[in-house]
C-alpha cells in the first residue's frame, strides 16, 4: 500500500520539480527494498536500500545548499536503518571477496569463513528485526519541503554546476593526501554524482566527464572494501585463543592486501587526474570560490 501512495504522490507532486522527482524515485526503491527486507534481507534488498539512502541524503545536503534547512535531525531514523543493513553488507562483501582472494592465492580459510558466515547471519536477523521496527512514514516528513523549492529546472542545474564547482576544488585540497582522506574524498564524489545525474545529461558531460566519474568511484568502492575486509582480519586474529595456522595465513593475506590497496588508489587517482584535467571542469572550478 506505501508502495502505490508513493507512486501517486510522484505523478501529482513532482511536475517539472528535477530534484523531488528523483527524491520520489529513491523514496519508491527504499519502500520496495524495505519491504523485501521485512521478508528476507538479501544481498540486493540491503545494496539497493543502502543505495537508495545515500542518494535521499545527497539530495537532502544539496537542499540544504540551497535552502540552508537543516535535516539530519529529522533523517537520523533512516541513518540508523541505513547503519543496521551497512553491517550485514560489510560481512557480504567481507565474504564475496575473501573468496576471490581464496581462489586468486589457493588458499582456504575455513575457519575465518565459519567466524564470518556466522556473524552474518546473526546481523541478519537484527537487521529483519530493525525492518520490521521502522516507522514507514519517515521519508514522507521531506516530500512537502521539496515541494516547495523554487526556481526554474535550469537555475536549479545551474546552481548545481556551481556547487560542483566547489565540490572539486575541495577534493582537490584532500587529493593532496589521496590515501589518508580516500573515504572523504569518495563521500565528496559520490555528492557531486548523484547531483550531476538529477540534470540533463548533456549539461553533466558538459562540466565533467560522468563515466569517468563513476568508474572512480567503482575503484574507491572496491578500497574501502579491502579496508572493511582487513579490520574484520584484525578482530578475528585478537578472538582466536591461540596460534594456529590459519592465523599465519591471514596475517600473511593482510600484508599481501596493503599492496592491493595502492594498486587500486593509483588506479582512483589516475582517474582523478583525467577529471581535474579536463578542460571544462577546470574553467567551472577555477572560477570557483574557495571552499570554508
Amino acid at each position: 500500500m506505501k508502495i502505490e501512495t508513493t507512486l501517486c504522490l510522484f505523478t501529482t507532486m513532482s511536475g517539472n520539480n528535477l530534484i523531488l522527482k528523483n527524491w520520489f524515485l529513491q523514496e519508491k526503491i527504499f519502500n520496495e527494498s524495505l519491504f523485501l527486507s521485512r521478508k528476507r534481507p538479501t544481498k540486493i534488498s540491503v545494496h539497493d536500500l543502502r543505495v537508495a539512502v545515500k542518494k535521499m541524503r545527497s539530495y537532502l545536503r544539496l537542499k540544504e545548499e540551497l535552502t540552508k534547512d537543516e535535516w539530519k535531525e529529522s533523517f537520523s531514523k533512516i541513518m540508523a536503518l541505513f547503519k543496521s543493513f551497512g553491517r550485514l553488507r560489510d560481512y557480504d562483501m567481507s565474504l564475496n571477496l575473501l573468496r576471490k582472494l581464496e581462489r586468486k592465492e589457493f588458499l582456504s580459510f575455513i575457519y575465518f569463513k565459519e567466524y564470518l558466515s556466522v556473524n552474518r547471519s546473526l546481523t541478519r536477523k537484527w537487521v529483519k528485526q530493525d525492518a520490521f521496527k521502522f516507522n514507514d512514514q519517515e521519508p514522507d516528513v521531506f516530500n512537502k519541503q521539496f515541494d516547495l523549492l523554487t526556481g526554474t529546472n535550469q537555475e536549479v542545474c545551474e546552481k548545481i554546476i556551481q556547487l560542483s564547482a566547489l565540490k572539486i576544488k575541495k577534493v582537490k585540497n584532500l587529493t593532496k593526501h589521496f590515501q589518508k582522506n580516500a573515504h572523504e574524498i569518495r563521500k565528496q564524489l559520490k555528492d557531486l554524482y548523484y547531483w550531476l545525474k538529477i540534470c540533463p545529461k548533456g549539461l553533466a558531460e558538459g562540466f565533467i566527464n560522468m563515466k569517468v566519474l563513476d568508474r572512480l568511484l567503482t575503484y574507491l568502492g572496491n578500497w574501502q572494501d579491502h579496508v572493511i575486509l582487513k579490520k574484520k582480519i584484525k578482530q578475528y586474529i585478537q578472538d582466536l585463543p591461540k596460534r594456529n595456522e590459519e592465523k599465519i595465513m591471514l596475517k600473511e593475506l593482510e600484508k599481501k592486501l596493503v599492496p592491493t590497496q595502492k594498486e587500486i588508489l593509483e588506479r582512483a587517482i589516475k582517474k582523478w587526474d583525467e577529471i581535474r584535467n579536463k578542460k571544462a571542469t577546470k574553467s567551472v572550478a577555477l572560477s570557483a570560490p574557495d571552499p570554508d
